[in-house]
């Protein structure tokens, strides 16, 4: 009787046991997967936030070289610019082009798009694609070119948008070679300043130090209206400064 009455209390302990073990496992399995559950659910509701609006697809074949963004229009919302390589083959390498977008109910829309006021991937000569960068500056568009040989060249062009339409406003260029001279023409198309100035180099002594001299002058000359952005051309500008034989591109 002892042995059955031991035996019972073994059965109803190990019973007992088993009860509390599957209760412990049942809430732990429980447990975990609501917290995994609600950590995968958060992940992509912060992606989606998190998602750049700025991100624009650019249109098939097209390569970006350049983008920046920046209030263009003084609506206190930002811009944006960007150039692209294209797949087209012109007579100097293939063609670029700049778009401007703007953002609206949250999608970019194309604003306004140019092809010549982006120089092609080979005019830069032996310097090779001349394309340095754009940038949001002030409010208006700026573009940058440099290219040459021995004798190097630096373009700079600035755009904003006023009168209904994108115009230039600024353009600077600097050109010229080492031991003999370089030349700035800074042209603010706006109020028809120029300012020039030229520095000579003599290296006969030494072109580590060269001897230099520096003369500079200003000019005025108001253009009839201000080049459209649609219709401008990069670096096919000539202009002369009044009362001399200089002249430069722009």
């Amino acid at each position: 009787m002892k042995i059955v009455n031991y035996l019972f209390v073994i059965i109803c302990l190990a019973f007992t046991a088993c009860q509390e073990q599957g209760s412990t496992s049942t809430s732990t399995s429980t447990t975990e997967p609501a917290d995994t559950t609600a950590t995968e659910a958060a992940a992509p509701a912060e992606s989606a936030a998190a998602a750049p609006q700025d991100s624009i697809a650019p249109p098939v074949g097209f390569k970006v070289l350049g983008s920046a963004k920046g209030d263009l229009d003084k609506d206190g919302q930002a811009e944006q610019a960007v150039v692209y390589d294209t797949p087209r083959e012109g007579d100097m390498g293939t063609e670029r082009e700049l778009h401007i977008f703007k953002l609206k109910e949250g999608k970019w829309e194309l604003w306004q798009k140019a092809s010549g006021v982006v120089l092609g991937s080979q005019q830069g000569g032996v310097m090779g694609d001349p394309f340095e960068e754009v940038k949001v500056e002030n409010g208006s568009v700026v573009l940058s070119h440099f290219g040459g040989s021995r004798s190097k060249w630096h373009y700079t062009h600035r755009f904003r948008f006023q009168n209904n339409d994108w115009q230039l406003i600024g353009a600077t260029v600097n050109n010229g070679a080492p031991c003999d001279y370089f030349e700035d023409f800074d042209y603010n198309l706006s109020t028809g300043k120029i300012h020039y100035k030229k520095t000579t180099e003599d290296c006969s002594k030494s072109e580590d130090n060269p001897i230099t001299k520096t003369t500079e002058k200003d000019f005025e000359v108001k253009p009839k209206s201000l080049p459209s952005m649609g219709s401008f051309r990069t670096g096919e500008n000539q202009l002369k400064l009044p009362k001399t034989e200089i002249e430069f591109y722009y």
